[in-house]
């Protein structure tokens, strides 16, 4: 199965989401839990799709997805693996990568819980410093084992009052040209700790661009999680299919 087809076949999943990251890591002091809706476009050379569903948040790093619309799907991550499952198919895939960074889906919402990104976690080296008028950028240097598919990572962070809000986390290949660009939007000041309100994500690879624009609205903070969630179990009669990403 290639990784276009497996992306299709996820539909959610791109569901690449979500907050941002401050300095200090965000939800370490403040959030314990968060569930936020949203509403995701994706508009790529097959046309546009749009995708509804929920995010769940548990300190430190649970993420479980669930999308309502246009099919009912779970995306449940567990370490490094991401576990995909459709409870109407009864159908289960398990995309198992070495760096929880190579799954394009979870790229934007790792600054959930690391100022970082989970850059350094994941084996890069802060190189250098660059100040681009009241935008601080940190230029990251990949591990060995992912110098083959990427050249370096940028960060641009910018101070508004007394917090950091990310602006946008890029990816370049190793010959310089742009692989995925995440744009963090609209921060709801309102709100506290304060998170965009939009995102937007720009991706190349050998099958072409791919555009997601995604709203988020009904932000719940410390106020539990549905039992369903918190307690999620696969069902014991469902197989569950490995692929590699």
């Amino acid at each position: 199965m290639s990784r276009r087809h497996a992306f299709k076949l996820i539909v959610c999943a791109g569901l690449l989401v979500i907050f941002s990251a401050m300095a200090p890591p965000l939800f370490c002091q403040t959030v314990e839990t968060l569930a936020v809706d949203f509403t995701r476009k994706t508009v790529s050379a097959a046309g546009e799709e749009l995708i509804r569903g929920t995010i769940y948040f548990q300190a430190p790093d649970d993420v479980v997805i669930t999308v309502d619309s246009p099919v009912v799907q779970w995306s449940i991550f567990e370490g490094a693996d991401l576990l995909i499952y459709y409870p109407l198919e009864r159908r289960a895939f398990r995309f198992i990568s070495r760096n929880r960074l190579m799954i394009p889906f979870a790229q934007s919402f790792i600054g959930l819980v690391r100022e970082d990104f989970g850059l350094a976690d994941a084996g890069f080296l802060l190189r250098e410093h660059r100040k681009r008028a009241d935008v601080l950028i940190t230029v990251w240097e990949p591990p060995r084992a992912l110098r083959f598919y990427i050249g370096e990572a940028w960060i641009g962070m910018q101070k508004y009052e007394e917090q950091v809000h990310p602006l946008f986390l890029e990816f370049y290949d190793p010959k310089g040209n742009l692989l995925t660009r995440i744009t963090y939007l609209e921060y709801r000041e309102d709100l506290e700790p304060s998170f965009p309100g939009r995102i937007l994500i720009l991706q190349n690879d050998a099958d072409g661009e791919l555009r997601d624009e995604i709203r988020y609205s009904d932000h719940r903070i410390n106020q539990g999680l549905p039992s369903e969630v918190r307690e999620f179990h696969l069902p014991a009669d469902v197989s569950v299919e490995e692929l590699k990403w």
